[in-house]
């Protein structure tokens, strides 16, 4: 419990880290070696914001971070898991009752149809689905935070001149024939 408690702790306080530079409110970058202050172009985004957001609603983080085709996914994937995790709990609930009413004497809605072994299967099979649903489900809602959080950390690298990564064709030497390949500039 203390190793968890340690990595959540270290894993919250790395947001508010140092680095020699100082942005300031107005968006101007002031290095600690020269103070000559330089104007920034890039809006950024907070990646605790964004990472809250997630937390409270999945989808919302990837709003804020106004990647439109996510927040519809995560959303729909979280909202899946706990619609499957709350069927499977109802089946299981159902065949545990008719498993303890079989093995008490008691009439119930499988009676005549499954002995208490079958209903014991059926009761098994029907809680571990639920049990790798809510496994999955809350995978799901990790990675949405995840997700939202390095979206904002990486918002500001998206709109940089000096870094692109596109696609291009180029020429096959062996068959001259155009390929679809990937192209990397890095501007110093």
């Amino acid at each position: 419990m203390k190793t968890k408690l340690v990595i959540l702790a270290f894993a919250l306080l790395t947001n508010f880290g140092f680095s020699q530079q100082i942005i300031t409110e107005d968006l101007t970058v002031v290095d600690s070696v020269s103070t000559t202050p330089q104007k920034l172009n890039i809006k950024e985004k907070s990646p605790l914001r964004a990472s809250l957001y997630s937390a409270v609603l999945p989808g919302a983080g990837q709003l804020y971070n106004k990647k439109w085709i996510k927040a519809p996914i995560a959303l729909g994937l979280v909202g899946t898991g706990i619609a499957f995790s709350s069927y499977y709990n109802g089946l299981q609930n159902k065949y545990r009752r008719a498993y303890i009413a079989e093995l008490e004497g008691k009439p119930h809605e499988y009676s005549g149809v499954l002995n208490a072994e079958q209903l014991a299967v059926y009761q098994d099979e029907y809680k571990r689905n639920r049990d790798y649903t809510v496994a999955l489900t809350i995978l799901a809602y990790i990675l949405n935070i995840v997700d939202a959080t390095v979206d904002s950390h990486l918002f500001s690298i998206k709109n940089d001149p000096d870094f692109t990564f596109k696609p291009t064709v180029i020429q096959d030497q062996n068959s001259l024939q155009p390929v679809l390949g990937m192209n990397l500039n890095f501007k110093f």
